[in-house]
């Protein structure tokens, strides 16, 4: 196990393979054990490093829980480990990490990848409010047990050995989550935004949506679009944790994002775009 003492607290992170650095940051609730499909195949052509963010996974409960924290203790953490300029992946919660991150300093970063995520946690609509609102009453008043295995249903709904088994990791893992750190993380992510400052992002990028995602795939639209150096892809019949439900098509999409030649990914990673989805099931 590897940890650093970065800005007072004891971070875990995982650190495999080696070339150019590929950072993986995990969402709320989560731990760099998401990244378990990701891990050996990424390895074979870059340095991963997935680290456990602050009151997370195997880090230290201790401090402030919010973006601009998470995002500065990764700085710190790469700065430890001598990396330079990095390619970047955030899923969910870890997007918003890795968007703080590019928009802080952009020149830092090769390729971004964004899975699951939006440039803003504002509770701007029904949808959004319902959906904090519900995690929050859950953990707060049925703690961790009761709020991972709604969680994992959502995550993994179907009925196949393989749903079966993803949901029965998720409520295993999610079981150890702490309640006052996920509600504080909870309150600290309300308001966070940068969809103002997305025009000062210009590394290639790489949107990713999931068709049942908790939000509509119009928004991952129009956040790509928002992007002055990004394409989409949209996964059909996915959810929200696209990384571990369809690892391998999510595997073959980024790698061969980030070996991309050039920088021009609108016409380069054209192939990765496609329309809108016309589903009859309703998108919560």
């Amino acid at each position: 196990m590897a940890y650093a003492e970065v800005n007072g607290v004891d971070l875990y992170y995982d650190d495999i393979g080696s070339g150019v650095a590929v950072v993986m940051l995990h969402g709320l609730g989560a731990s760099h054990e998401d990244w378990e499909s990701q891990r050996t195949p990424f390895s074979r052509a870059f340095r991963v490093i997935a680290p456990d963010l602050r009151g997370f996974g195997a880090s230290g409960r201790v401090g402030e829980y919010t973006i601009a924290q998470f995002a500065d203790d990764v700085w710190a953490l790469l700065e430890q480990l001598k990396v330079k300029r990095f390619h970047l992946i955030g899923h969910s919660m870890g997007g918003a990490v890795a968007l703080q991150m590019a928009i802080d300093r952009p020149e830092r970063i090769r390729r971004l990848v964004l899975a699951d995520t939006l440039p803003s946690f504002e509770t701007n609509t029904l949808g959004k409010r319902m959906l904090f609102a519900y995690r929050y009453a859950m953990m707060g008043v049925f703690g961790p047990q009761r709020l991972t295995k709604a969680v994992a249903r959502k995550l993994f709904p179907g009925s196949d050995r393989e749903q079966v088994r993803l949901r029965e990791r998720a409520v295993r893992r999610g079981n150890v989550n702490d309640r006052t750190v996920y509600l504080e993380t909870i309150r600290n992510l309300l308001g966070w935004k940068i969809s103002d400052q997305l025009q000062l992002l210009t590394m290639p990028s790489l949107v990713i949506a999931a068709e049942y995602d908790y939000f509509p795939v119009s928004d991952a639209e129009a956040f790509a679009a928002a992007l002055p150096n990004a394409a989409l892809k949209v996964f059909a019949g996915a959810h929200h944790a696209v990384p571990l439900e369809i690892p391998q098509a999510f595997n073959t999409v980024v790698i061969d994002f980030l070996q991309l030649r050039g920088t021009a990914v609108r016409k380069k990673a054209s192939a990765l775009r496609r329309p809108a989805l016309k589903s009859k099931r309703k998108i919560a």
